[in-house]
């Protein structure tokens, strides 16, 4: 055992009950939530009802809203930084993948369900291309880490993020506004007014309209974006609270952009500046075609939900009825290889809860969920070896109904047994037709949009799948301000289909168990929390894909060919040094092993892969799980400076380690990422009088150049080359924010 892992062990067992800073105290005694003089106290709603941090008995982060802002989060990417368990990176045209604990939605197939559940003010969001324009005027994130297979969404294999707004608040005359200017010509405005109704009711309107160059040398990779939110508040009694809440989001720019990585003698290396672009590499590097240079994102995307809290002697009654559209534009040539599509999902979902009144000794939510999505697009996609193209016309339905229950039991008032049970019946159909066609290479090739002849392959069936997810826990009020706790649990990801021929054509659903003991602490009069848990995930039949022959053609599958086993440890710490003094550390440490990953290719890996490969067979059982860092490390620190005028100066620090990761099943050097360090500052002058303050911040000191995604090309055997994306270089700027 490494001499780090030693530490972090020994950190989490150092912990639990009897510690030397562990105090004494009754073990009736419930959890101090007092933050006078130390920590304050964050409420999460992770268990679908209001509980404290520190009381809620499953592994939870929660980053708070003036905590985004002063980060200067604006996309879901951005989220890696603040969130040490989790890695977000873009893919092609506006879809993204999510990844937490080595489980991630990495099918590469565009059609498929999210492995994390993404959920807005509630509202599951289906589709994984539903998350942009909605990172402003937020009270929180919550980032919930391993399956949630009894109260969350349809498909929760990995865990879940819950974006929550903030809300019309009755009673308050408020506002803010936010301007922030930086390098690449970045220009972002966001802020919010509250304005009360009556006496009952409330209405908040919040906007945020940003503008940046792109980082690539085409342009790509840039951010173009405005988004508006309404919310109404109405609260006629002390039994009933209706919110409601509409969202539009316009996504423009050239969108995502990638560069060459490729073999360069026995390493690998970009071919010069590696922020040139895919269609500014020099023709002897290029991916065999040209890549064009009119890549665009053009996207809208609407939202309606309403969450009605009723409450009524035998409990409180939530119901959240939501809709939610997108009319999706883009040419992406971020793989590597041309895609244009036009795509338009859908979603309508009901969800009925019913939720015990607290402080009894049986606490217990029941509900019901029911999601109807429907999705018709047009997606033409360049194999570039070949100067070939599909053109997909994509129409594809589903209906999901679920029912579930979780009930806690104090058998004493310090300790309790939670149960949870979830039923889950889902309904797929497609009626979709793939054709190929042939271009003739121009200056700045466009895909075709017009299929030639009879189609290669027709998809027009259905699937059904259930299953039955479960979780059981015990937690134990060890102290004042200690809980421990351990749950098992499952989570279940419904199969789906691929545009191939019939009878091979469609994937099984994967499925997760997960095993977590964790405790949570509060120390020294509320100055010090010290969160561990150790975790067991058992990931079944993953779904993943790949490019393989399926006669007639060469076809992008999603097949369930993924075992993995990771175990690890996670430890959150904050301690307020002094008043003004305050330090963060969170470490994550991952053993994730793959126990079987064979698959059958028309373009296996190189001889350099770390997988075995025979022929067109590729064995890479034994290796590490895709997107495992064994090490993720995170420290912060504030220091205040208070001033004599009443002023004061904040200055803060954020710095992040992650070691190598693999990023592609060909497991081949180029997509492999070796460690990094990236470390953001911000240095903040607060009027008190003005509730005004003015922010000067760099992220990413070290201008480090980090892959976060990275594509073989579909020669990569005789080219060596790999589309690889870049998490952000260096960034400065300048941030002003008021409060009215």
């Amino acid at each position: 055992m490494s001499g780090k892992l030693q530490l972090l062990l020994g950190t989490a067992l150092a912990l639990l009950p009897g510690s030397v800073l562990a105090q004494d105290a009754p073990a009736t005694s419930p959890i101090e939530t007092s933050t006078e003089g130390g920590l304050e106290e964050i409420i999460v709603t992770a268990q679908r009802r209001e509980e404290s941090l520190q009381r809620a008995a499953v592994s939870v982060t929660a980053i708070s809203g003036e905590g985004l802002l002063t980060r200067g989060v604006t996309t879901a990417q951005q989220l890696t930084q603040v969130a040490p368990a989790l890695q977000v990176s873009p893919a092609a045209g506006p879809y993204t993948v999510f990844t937490i604990r080595s489980v991630s939605n990495f099918g590469g197939n565009a059609f498929s369900d999210p492995a994390i559940a993404v959920n807005f003010s509630g509202e599951y969001l289906a589709t994984p291309t539903a998350v942009h324009g909605l990172f402003y005027d937020l009270e929180r994130i919550e980032v919930l880490k391993g399956p949630q297979g009894t109260l969350y969404g349809r498909n929760a294999t990995g865990g879940a993020i819950n974006i929550l707004p903030q809300r019309a608040r009755i009673g308050e005359r408020s506002g803010s506004l936010n301007l922030e200017a930086g390098n690449y010509k970045r220009l972002a405005v966001s802020g919010a007014v509250n304005l009360p109704v009556g006496e009952t009711s409330a209405l908040r309107a919040a906007y945020q309209i940003v503008q940046r160059d792109g980082y690539f040398s085409d342009g790509t990779e840039d951010e173009s974006g405005k988004a508006a939110r309404l919310s109404f508040r109405f609260q006629p009694s002390d039994t009933l609270t209706v919110d409601i809440v509409g969202d539009y989001t316009h996504q423009g720019g050239r969108g995502g952009g990638a560069t060459v990585r490729k073999r360069c003698g026995s390493g690998t290396c970009f071919i010069g500046d590696p922020w040139t672009s895919l269609s500014d590499q020099p023709a002897a590097y290029a991916p065999l075609v040209p890549q064009s240079r009119t890549q665009f994102i053009d996207s809208d995307y609407y939202g309606l939900l309403a969450n009605i809290d009723v409450v009524t002697p035998v409990g409180t009654l939530t119901l959240i009825p939501a809709y939610r559209r997108s009319d999706i534009r883009y040419n992406s040539t971020q793989a590597g290889f041309q895609i244009l599509e036009h795509q338009k999902p859908e979603q309508l979902s009901m969800e009925a809860r019913l939720a015990s009144p607290t402080g009894q000794p049986l606490s217990w939510v029941v509900g019901g969920y029911y999601l109807k999505t429907d999705v018709t697009a047009r997606s033409n996609t360049e194999s570039a070896a070949a100067r070939t193209y599909s053109d997909q016309l994509i129409d594809t339905s589903g209906k999901t109904a679920a029912a579930f229950g979780q009930l806690t039991f104090a058998i004493t008032p310090a300790f309790r047994l939670t149960g949870g049970l979830r039923y889950t019946w889902e309904r797929k159909t497609s009626d979709s037709e793939r054709f190929t066609v042939r271009n003739v290479p121009g200056p700045d090739p466009i895909i075709p949009v017009i299929p030639v002849g009879p189609p290669t392959f027709i998809v027009d069936q259905s699937l059904t799948f259930d299953a039955v997810t479960w979780r059981a826990g015990v937690e134990f009020d060890a102290g004042p301000s200690s809980l421990v706790y351990a749950n098992v649990g499952t989570g279940f990801k419904a199969g789906g289909f691929f545009l191939g021929p019939p009878g091979a054509n469609s994937y099984k659903p994967e499925r997760v168990t997960a095993y977590t003991i964790g405790t949570k602490n509060r120390f020294l009069d509320n100055r010090l929390q010290i969160n561990a848990e150790a975790f067991f995930l058992k990931y079944r039949d993953q779904q993943l894909g790949y490019v393989k022959l399926v006669p007639p053609a060469v076809v992008l599958v999603t097949e369930n060919i993924g075992q993995v086993e990771t175990k690890g440890v996670e430890v959150e710490a904050e301690m307020l040094i002094t008043p003004t003094t305050r330090l963060g550390l969170q470490a994550q440490w991952l053993d994730a092993d793959v126990k079987e990953l064979v698959y059958n290719t028309i373009a296996p890996p190189a001889p350099s892969s770390q997988c075995k490969i025979t022929g067109t067979l590729v064995d890479c059982s034994g290796l590490r799980a895709l997107r495992s860092p064994e090490w993720v490390w995170s420290a912060n620190i504030e220091q205040r400076f208070p001033l004599a005028s009443g002023d004061q100066i904040v200055a803060s620090l954020f710095s992040r380690y992650e070691s190598a990761r693999e990023l592609d099943i060909g497991y081949i050097p180029e997509t492999r990422e070796g460690s990094s360090t990236r470390t953001d500052a911000v240095l903040t002058y607060e009027f008190r009088d003005l509730r005004l303050s003015v922010s000067a911040f760099v992220n990413n000191i070290e201008d480090s150049v980090v892959i976060s995604n990275a594509t073989p090309n579909p020669s990569y055997s005789a080219n060596g080359v790999v589309a690889a994306t870049l998490r952000a270089p260096r960034t400065f700027g300048i941030r002003l924010s008021s409060k009215f």
